[in-house]
Order: C-alpha cells, then sequence, then structure tokens
C-alpha cells in the first residue's frame, strides 16, 4: 500500500518558558487504484500527523497539549490573532 503525506495546517505553539515553534500538521492518504480511469487517486486514512518545522515528531493530548515525542514539556497551541506566519 502506497502512503504519502499531505499537509493539513501550519500553526504555532509556546512552550512554558515561552519559546515559540512552528508546527505542521499532516493527513495520512493511500493510493487508490481506479481501474475503470486508470487514474490514480490518494484517499485520507483518518490518521493525521504532527510535526514541528525542524522535524521532530509530536504527540497529542487528548485536551489539545502536545510533546516533543519522548518530551514531558506541555506545548499549548496559540491563537492566530497571538502571531504572525
Amino acid at each position: 500500500m502506497d502512503k504519502k503525506l499531505h499537509r493539513l495546517e501550519t500553526f504555532r505553539v509556546q512552550d512554558m518558558h515561552g519559546a515559540t515553534y512552528k508546527v505542521h500538521a499532516y493527513e495520512h492518504l493511500t493510493r487508490v487504484d481506479n481501474l475503470l480511469d486508470m487514474q490514480t487517486q490518494w484517499e485520507p486514512t483518518g490518521e493525521v500527523e504532527y510535526k514541528l518545522a525542524t522535524g521532530e515528531h509530536l504527540d497529542m493530548a487528548e485536551d489539545g497539549t502536545m510533546h516533543v515525542a519522548g518530551s514531558s514539556m506541555p506545548l499549548q497551541r496559540l491563537s492566530p490573532s497571538a502571531h504572525a506566519m
């Protein structure tokens, strides 16, 4: 099964020390071959992953708090009006 990532959004988060980081949200897609018209289509799998712009994976808690994988430092999403991209 072929897979690829599709970037859904980019936003900023802030750690407890006030440092901000850019985060990219990616949707996992899987390839679906349409035999009728020989076109390749990509369908979402329902899985979303979050990464810092520097490449580190983020874990998302149920309350929306994020952590760099393997870290306990919480990252809170900033509202769009709190920063400029």
